[in-house]
Formats: C-alpha cells, sequence, structure tokens
C-alpha cells in the first residue's frame, strides 16, 4: 500500500471491522489527508437499525451476560465483539464523524440498504437468550490480529486467504456509483471511502477510474 499524501483527489482506507485500534488509525489518517468529501461502508439502514433497535439487544445481550457472570461461567470475548457489532455503531463511522465535524467535510454512507437489511432481518433471533449462550460460549470467527495477519499475507505475497465475493462486488459497483455522482457535482475535491480493507483488492477495478491512492492504515 502506497502512503504518499500528495495532491490526489481520491483515497481508499481499507481498515479493519471492530479492530480496537481503528478509531485513532481512522482519524489519524483523515487528518492527514484533509478530505473535503468522507464516504464510508455503511448503509442508512444500518445506522437507523443500530440507533432503534441497539437499546433493546443491549439490554438482552447485558442481562444475559451478568447471569453467566454470576454463575463465573467462560465466555468468548470476540464474541462480545462480534454481538456488539449489530448493536455499536462502528468505530470507523465514530472517527469519521469525528473528522468531518471538527473539519467542516462532509459525510456521507454509501452502502447498500438490502445487504443490511438481509444480515439485520434476523437479529430478533440472533438475540434471543438461548442464542446468546451459544454463541458467547462457542464462537469461531476471526479475531482483529487473525485478520491483520491476512491482509498482510496478501498485500506483502498476494496470498489470499479470504475471498472477494459476488456481494462484495455488488456493492462496491453501487458505492463507486454513488462516489462518482458526488465528484461529478464537487469537481476538484478531496475524496476518502473508508471501507473494509478486503475491498482494497478490487479485483474487477471498480474504484480504478478514480486512481485511487490505497491505504491499509495498520502498516
Amino acid at each position: 500500500m502506497t502512503h504518499l499524501v500528495g495532491e490526489n483527489t481520491f483515497y481508499i482506507l481499507g481498515v479493519i471491522h471492530r479492530d480496537r485500534d481503528s478509531r485513532a488509525l481512522i482519524h489519524g489518517w483523515l487528518n492527514k489527508i484533509k478530505p473535503h468529501f468522507v464516504t464510508l461502508e455503511f448503509s442508512q439502514y444500518g445506522l437507523m437499525f443500530r440507533k432503534e433497535k441497539g437499546p433493546m439487544y443491549r439490554k438482552e445481550l447485558e442481562s444475559v451476560l451478568a447471569n453467566i457472570r454470576r454463575c463465573k461461567e467462560a465466555f468468548n470475548e470476540e464474541a462480545l465483539s462480534f454481538l456488539y457489532s449489530y448493536i455499536d455503531l462502528p468505530g470507523e463511522y465514530e472517527a469519521a464523524s469525528r473528522y468531518c465535524s471538527e473539519n467542516g467535510a462532509s459525510f456521507h454512507l454509501v452502502d447498500m440498504d438490502l445487504y443490511s437489511s438481509l444480515k439485520l432481518k434476523k437479529a430478533d433471533e440472533l438475540f434471543s437468550e438461548e442464542n446468546i449462550k451459544n454463541i458467547i460460549r462457542t464462537f469461531d470467527g476471526h479475531v482483529s490480529g487473525n485478520e491483520r495477519v491476512m491482509a498482510r499475507l496478501f498485500f506483502d505475497s498476494g496470498v489470499q486467504t479470504a475471498p472477494y465475493t459476488e456481494e462484495m462486488l455488488a456493492r462496491d459497483r453501487y458505492m463507486a456509483k454513488r462516489i462518482r455522482i458526488l465528484m461529478q457535482r464537487h469537481p476538484g475535491k478531496k475524496f476518502t471511502h473508508i471501507t473494509g480493507w478486503q475491498h482494497l483488492k478490487d479485483p474487477h477495478d471498480v474504484f480504478a477510474p478514480f486512481h485511487p491512492v490505497k491505504v491499509f492504515p495498520y502498516d
């Protein structure tokens, strides 16, 4: 990944979702790049879901967690991170919001509502007491440290341990279209798009017409 910051007008920050360092790294890079517009791989549906239903699911989760702790049962901390990702605003959203508020930049959520709604439609089932207990006891998802290893293998050696999927392609095409419209309306302005690190692969050159500077902030 190149880290040169000059007269380029389009940057992509590829982040590791739920990584504890992301907020500070994103905020630091935005202050280094100084974009006029920030776009984020996050949907309006996902934002409204968390604002409207997040408190209810948080109450369910923390009630189950309190009982488990009282019984001194073991549970998986990464599983909690996974569940809280359905409740909390993403760290990249908070970092971008903060930068835009401090600098008068324009902030746009550009991901598709469709995939967010498909992912979140079973949240009631996910946050049932039984499911919460099962997930935090048996979770086997990737931790952020593993994500860093996967990213480094790809960027340094071209070893691909996680596929770039058809869903990712559809979403990238949708986001690129929305970004293109913004760029046409605001020529000459500097843009930064924040997305998951796997989207930096861009094997179909969806973002190539923008001549992006790609940044993996964890280097």
